[in-house]
């Protein structure tokens, strides 16, 4: 354990002193906006549009190096704009039964590319995965943006509306529920944003489609109310898949105290499982996240997720605390550094491990 946090120490602070985060829901409850304010897709993620850059460069970063005037928007022209997130990580995993785990890599190498075709009403938007590993495409969708944006209608690959978008795929609501930036679809997608709700209803082959499923297809929605200090809203989700339908239902909400700025979800999962007893399992995942701009470019990161897959009475519960402080030292570098402790099924070592890691993000 000594020799990982001395690594983990040396790693973190050669990324602090060498040379704005990414798209958490945190920043629009600290700061009272909607997704799109900041990224060029309306419902949160990805690329970063001219907004987004300077709120990077003006309210994340603990000082600006150069000249503010010449950084980087991501306008290429009229017609054009990119962006890019790399994301270099090293982990410690200590797993009962297993050996202790150091390892160091890159864990997520993206670029985001826009092609406006009619500016204002047609775009085109890729969100390509470059490394690790071969290219993938984790969004490619047309977007019509009529009404000043307040509409919208994407066709494509997409990532699907449900709860929080969270940057980290990990927590338990996005690996029970199944939606997550690892999971995107195939469809379409309608959207509204008002002054104070914003709606989106997506329609999509489901996970399960195929040939082996040619009826298969998932629905999924969510609805929020924002307010400058608070916001709520619920989702939705059914998917008819070969194995058996799920459905789901969830709320969510936020809420901002001082500096501090809470993420609540709250989800319920049925599934059909044809093959065992009474053919249902339902299940219940939930969410509470702190965060605490104590300082310009320092947010400290406090979560807990509780997942129960079947409400059987079963000793089959997870848990997961994390602890994660990030640094932001300068414009479009974020470093972070966090341990999370899982607590979850004896008879699953990978449920019951601790994981102390350190991650370098850059973007642009």
């Amino acid at each position: 354990m000594s020799r990982a946090v001395v690594l983990i120490a040396l790693a973190a602070g050669a990324w602090l002193f060498s040379a704005a985060a990414s798209a958490e829901p945190h920043l629009a409850v600290q700061t009272g906006f909607k997704c799109r304010q900041c990224h060029t897709d309306p419902t949160g993620g990805g690329k970063r549009n001219a907004y987004g850059a300077a709120y990077a460069l003006n309210e994340l970063a603990a000082r600006v190096v150069g000249e503010p005037d010449d950084a980087w928007t991501g306008e290429i022209n009229r017609w054009v704009g990119l962006g890019g997130d790399l994301r270099a990580r090293l982990d410690y995993d200590d797993t009962p039964g297993a050996d202790e785990r150091n390892e160091l890599g890159l864990s997520r190498a993206t670029l985001y590319a826009e092609l406006r075709a009619v500016p204002g009403l047609l775009s085109f938007y890729v969100d390509e995965q470059v490394a690790p590993g071969g290219a993938l495409a984790r969004q490619a969708f047309a977007l019509i943006t009529p009404g000043d944006g307040r509409y919208w209608i994407k066709a494509g690959k997409l990532f699907l509306p449900f709860g929080w978008r969270l940057e980290d795929d990990g927590a338990l609501v996005r690996q029970a529920t199944g939606i997550n930036m690892t999971t995107p679809d195939y469809g379409v997608e309608l959207g509204f944003d008002g002054a104070q709700w914003s709606t989106q209803v997506a329609l999509t082959n489901g996970t399960a489609s195929g040939p082996e499923n040619d009826t298969g297809k998932q629905i999924a929605a969510r609805a929020e109310y924002v307010r400058p200090r608070w916001r709520a809203g619920a989702s939705l989700s059914a998917n008819n898949a070969a194995l058996g339908d799920r459905e789901m239902l969830g709320l969510f909400a936020g809420v901002r105290t001082g500096p501090i700025a809470w993420l609540f979800e709250l989800d319920a999962i049925r599934d059909e499982v044809p093959a065992m007893p009474g053919g249902e399992l339902d299940g219940a995942v939930s969410l509470i996240e702190g965060n605490w701009r104590f300082g310009r470019g320092h947010n400290l990161k406090v979560s807990y997720d509780y997942y129960d897959p079947n409400d059987d009475g079963d000793d089959d519960e997870r848990e997961r605390v994390s602890v994660v402080w990030e640094y932001s030292p300068f414009q479009f570098v974020q470093a972070r550094v966090g341990a999370r402790r899982y607590d979850g099924v004896d008879a699953i070592p990978a449920t019951n491990r601790n994981e102390v890691f350190a991650e370098l993000h850059a973007f642009f």
